[in-house]
């Protein structure tokens, strides 16, 4: 037995030493254990007394079993005895000896297992006694044998120097032996007993499994992700995890999983790489697979582009955020833009000479990986001095009837200077109805705000005017006339709005003091009869104008506006 146990020793001890290239876990233990009983006095094995025979067979077959397991680890085996108190100490001790080593022999015998030792023997197993004393309610004097068995000694020394079975003579004198009696009859069989107990134990490699789902599939920008992994044991074990792809960033193990990290793809294909997770001797290869990236063309050159009178060469760089073939298409209408020539790298176009007096503009359309983005090309005019005139009619006395015009010239600084005239003469005699007005009025005025700096006779404007007029009013019986000047000086606003390249609309409103002498008659006969003169003085609005504008002179158009 001592042979086989060292030689179960060194298997342990070498299986202990392993572990540093691969680690161990006890995945299940079991602990098999049979408990004979003995006659009174006897160490033989009496397989027909107190069920000896079932127990030791039912013992036999498991542990066989066990040993034959090629799985099996066998740990130790535990050999103990007893024997029942009323022999004396000499003799309890050797009848226990002598049990331990009949079960030894049984076994050594039995299973094929020499044992050439006793692990441990019991005299007198106190413990059982006392438990079993305490779940008996017939035992006599039951709290009383208790408390024996509890505080007193087992054994004391005499004066001569000799060891005497305290505990056990006490039993036998409490009540006259009566308590005694009941347990030597029921209790102590139980105590005549050896036991055989046999440990094997069952080792599993731990294993990590990959729960991420295979290919892992990764966004075409910088990005991270995980693969999860789940272990068949807890452990503080981190994988390692490898790949030779450059493309894949960084790899960094944790316990929650293996952090990858992978850089953008500018390439419109896909792309593959496989890492490797290895853990605890084993490896698994997790396929990785990231998006092309998206094409897209960016058009690098600032729009709008700007072109002098003369024209000339031009190109618009392109920038594609992959690297392939394809050449983008290009739709322009203008006629003075030629010879457009696109590439992957940038669009070659020609512009003609504006030999117009007007500034002109047209939108290149490039599209390419169906995007559509557009380039806006402006050329300037050959206009070295530009002219700002405009020629306008105020819409209120069209509305009138009173044929009306005005022109104005820009004095350059935000100033410039206006004049107007209008001239009617409607009348029918059969209804003694007149319409007769002329005259008209010159301002100067101061362009402001940020319209008026970009482009001249535009945006806010204010200004001082004056105005002369006739006029002779007659709708039924009574008639107004002024057939000599009448006058009016006053502080104008006005907003100049653009509608069209070269249209505006005016608004402005005059205040001013306006005199001059009317006369006021009545027709009799069909003759005008005067009937008083009058001199008129008034302060308040004098004028108001919604002019129509057209605009006249190189350079003088407004932007942005194609009609």
């Amino acid at each position: 037995m001592i042979r086989k146990v060292i030689i179960l020793f060194l298997g342990l001890l070498s299986l202990a030493m392993a572990s540093n290239a691969q680690q161990v876990h006890i995945d299940k233990e079991v602990q098999k254990n049979a408990k004979i009983f003995f006659r009174q006095g006897s160490f033989a094995i009496d397989e027909n007394y107190m069920g000896n025979k079932e127990i030791l067979e039912n013992f036999a077959q498991e542990v066989d079993g066990y040993l034959k397991d090629s799985t099996s680890h066998f740990r130790q085996i535990r050999i103990a005895a007893s024997a029942s108190p009323e022999g004396s100490m000499a003799i309890n001790e050797r009848i226990t000896d002598l049990r331990a080593k009949a079960i030894t022999n049984w076994v050594s015998k039995k299973l094929s297992v020499k044992l050439d030792y006793v692990v441990g023997a019991t005299s007198i197993d106190w413990d059982t006694l006392a438990k079993m004393v305490a779940e008996d309610e017939n035992v006599p004097y039951r709290d009383e044998v208790i408390e024996i068995i509890n505080n007193t000694p087992e054994f004391t020394t005499n004066s001569k120097g000799v060891k005497v079975s305290e505990r056990h003579n006490k039993l036998r004198m409490l009540r006259s032996g009566v308590s005694y009696a009941y347990i030597y009859k029921n209790i102590f069989t139980h105590l005549r007993y050896a036991t055989v107990d046999v440990e094997f134990w069952w080792e599993s490699i731990p294993t990590l499994e990959i729960t991420t789902e295979s290919p892992l599939r990764l966004p075409n920008t910088r990005c991270s992700d995980l693969i999860t992994y789940t272990k068949s044991i807890q452990d503080d074990v981190l994988p390692t995890a490898t790949s030779s792809a450059d493309w894949i960033e960084s790899i960094t193990p944790s316990k929650d999983g293996i952090v990858i990290v992978a850089k953008e793809n500018n390439a419109p294909e896909e792309r593959t790489a496989i890492v490797e997770v290895s853990c605890y001797g084993k490896t698994h290869q997790v396929e990785v697979i990231q998006e092309g990236a998206n094409p897209v063309l960016s058009i690098l050159t600032s729009s709008p582009v700007e072109w002098s009178a003369d024209g000339g060469n031009g190109n618009i760089d392109l920038s594609k955020n992959v690297v392939d073939d394809t050449i983008p298409t290009v739709k322009c209408d203008a006629d003075w833009i030629e010879s457009i020539t696109p590439t992957s790298k940038g669009i070659n176009y020609t512009v003609k000479p504006n030999a117009s007096a007007e500034a002109r503009s047209t939108t290149m359309s490039i599209e390419c990986y169906g995007q559509t983005q557009e380039v806006v090309i402006n050329q300037l005019t050959r206009c070295t001095k530009p002219f700002y005139m405009a020629v306008k009619t105020n819409m209120l006395y069209d509305v009138a009837i009173i044929p009306n015009v005005g022109v104005e010239f820009y004095l350059g600084k935000n100033f410039s200077v206006a004049g107007n005239w209008m001239y009617s003469w409607w009348k029918s005699d059969k209804k003694n109805w007149y319409w007769r007005t002329y005259g008209g009025d010159i301002a100067v005025r101061y362009w402001m705000g940020k319209a008026a700096k970009a482009k001249p006779l535009t945006g806010h404007h204010l200004g001082l005017y004056g105005q002369m007029i006739t006029y002779d009013f007659q709708v039924g019986n009574k008639g107004i006339l002024a057939d000599r000047w009448s006058w009016a000086a006053g502080l104008e606003y006005g907003y100049s709005l653009p509608i069209a390249r070269r249209f505006n609309i005016d608004f402005t409103l005059g205040l001013g003091y306006h005199w001059g002498k009317f006369d006021e008659y009545l027709p009799i006969d069909n003759h005008p009869v005067w009937q008083a003169s009058k001199n008129r003085k008034y302060i308040g609005p004098t004028k108001a104008e919604v002019n129509l504008v057209w605009l006249i002179g190189c350079g003088n158009y407004n932007k942005g506006k194609n009609r």
